[in-house]
């Protein structure tokens, strides 16, 4: 009985090896055609292994729905793009200085996608966030679309000579930020101000066939960090609350906070919606680097969490921030997330000892949707 399972033994084993190879091949040849939309990705869709190409241009990947990612900015910045019939929705405008390449390639997909009115215009742009690499090419952008003004406002408008460029829409302490910021530096440098500036935790609106949904977390990687849900398409675009390319990085002068970080990836998750094998669903575009899914963030929001957790025992010893440092909380994940010579490990742990209480719990199962985490946890069991 034994001699004749052997054979049986190798033969399964040849299978799965071919198989694994098999799979392996079609991998190596990128994204697979039921990953695309109804038709084929236009000829400006860039293969997988390109999208992230240091080399200047903006790269087109088409996402799902009526999103696509516009990969190619320095440190790897997304601009996320939803194009329909009637118009396009740009959240975040990338760098100043690749604005002109952003806007070509955005009318590029237009042109290939027309409407019978004809190529889709820039109609609106939501801000993420008040960094460089997210509102650089604003002015430039806006400038290249036009806002929809109907009755007497359009006879107004072309009667006073009115802006009519595409609207701009972000939180309103990132328009604080950016008065602020505007005031301090020369005319040629000032950042173009959102024409509408949102209060609301969660703000609801319609685009082009397709409802969405701008949720402000509190104090996550600033006080002016702004989602956005693109419910039909199933598409997140989370600006740098998720970050693939490194640490959040938690801008501490800006209202940031380590705890209010985790209530955002905790709501990014909750978004989310996994599909075979907890893999694919819902696509989540991050500030940085590559397209993502729920697991993705998952594990993203549980490396930050352990660190975090860590950095508050020591702190609850009375340890101060030098010996925490000296500890290397995030020391076991650092080759994974702390890469980035811009914001470094020892920086993130920093803002995340600056960030909590001098004494307080683990963030909890209960408390993962307050702020700050020192919130009373009256049930439920800490990790």
């Amino acid at each position: 009985m034994s001699h004749r399972k052997i054979p049986a033994l190798a033969v399964l084993a040849t299978l799965v090896w071919l198989s694994l190879a098999a799979t392996a091949a079609v991998r190596a040849q990128g994204p697979v055609d039921s990953a695309a939309p109804d038709s084929a990705a236009p000829d400006s869709a860039a293969p997988a292994s390109a999208v992230n190409a240091d080399d200047g241009q903006i790269h087109p990947q088409f996402v799902q729905g009526n999103v696509w990612l516009m990969a190619g900015e320095p440190a790897m910045s997304n601009v996320a793009v939803q194009l329909a019939g009637e118009g396009v929705l740009v959240v975040d405008t990338g760098t100043r200085a690749m604005a002109d390449e952003l806007l070509a390639r955005i009318q590029q997909i237009a042109d290939e996608h027309p409407s019978p009115e004809g190529p889709p215009v820039i109609r609106l742009i939501i801000d993420t966030d008040s960094t460089a690499d997210h509102i650089g090419g604003n002015d430039l952008i806006a400038k290249g679309g036009r806002t929809i003004v109907a009755g007497n406002f359009a006879r107004d408008a072309q009667s006073q000579g009115l802006d009519t460029a595409a609207t701009i829409i972000a939180n309103v302490n990132l328009l604080a930020h950016l008065v602020a910021y505007n005031a301090q530096v020369p005319q040629d440098q000032q950042v173009t101000l959102p024409e509408n500036a949102v209060d609301a935790d969660v703000y609801d609106t319609h685009f082009d066939g397709e409802a969405l949904q701008l949720f402000h977390p509190h104090s996550a990687v600033s006080d002016d960090d702004t989602m956005v849900m693109f419910r039909r398409s199933d598409v997140i675009a989370t600006g740098d609350v998720v970050d693939m390319t490194g640490y959040p990085h938690i801008d501490v002068a800006r209202g940031g906070t380590i705890d209010g970080e985790l209530v955002a990836l905790n709501k990014v998750i909750e978004l989310a919606v996994p599909e075979d094998k907890q893999e694919g669903g819902t696509m989540i575009i991050p500030g940085h680097g590559r397209l993502c899914d729920q697991s993705d963030v998952v594990h993203y929001k549980n490396v930050m969490t352990i660190i975090r957790n860590r950095v508050q025992y020591y702190k609850n010893q009375g340890k101060t921030l030098q010996q925490v440092l000296a500890l290397r909380p995030s020391g076991d994940y650092d080759a994974r997330w702390g890469l980035n010579p811009d914001w470094t490990p020892r920086d993130f742990v920093e803002a995340i000892y600056e960030t909590l209480p001098a004494r307080g719990p683990s963030f909890s199962m209960r408390n993962e949707t307050l702020v700050p985490a020192s919130a009373s946890i009256t049930s439920g069991r800490a990790f």
